[in-house]
């Protein structure tokens, strides 16, 4: 197995763990070297590193996509994965709510809007 290949594996187990959100073999294909390199360096390289749990990191990733504003396909997308890991909605609403001071409102509103279409669609 080449350092590539284990990266990839790495990548995909990573996805595996979070119900391919936000990736699988859908959201590559649509991408084409975007996707691959989404998966390879996001999730084989910076999503696997030693140090955080899979909760931990989705949560801060939940956090900075709010804060950024205009993400919400990656704010759903991390949501779900957060729900895929059985992250109570209520962490979920807690992170959005914690980037309202640095954020802005408006942000977070956005935010708490996917979290709420999330719950309403009964994922």
């Amino acid at each position: 197995m080449t350092a590539d290949d284990d990266r990839r594996a790495r990548a995909l187990a990573r996805l595996a763990e979070l119900d391919d959100e936000p990736g699988g073999e859908e959201f590559l294909a649509r991408m084409g070297v975007l996707g691959d390199w989404v998966v390879d360096f996001a999730f084989g390289d910076v999503h696997t590193r030693p140090g955080l749990s899979a909760r931990e990191r989705e949560l801060i990733i939940v956090a900075v996509l709010t804060t950024l504003g205009s993400c919400d396909p990656q704010v759903r997308a991390h949501i779900r994965a957060l729900r895929a890991i059985d992250v109570p909605w209520s962490d979920i609403e807690e992170t959005i709510l914690q980037t309202t001071p640095y954020a802005g409102i408006p942000r977070a509103i956005n935010a708490m809007k996917v979290l709420r279409d999330e719950q309403e669609a009964g994922q």
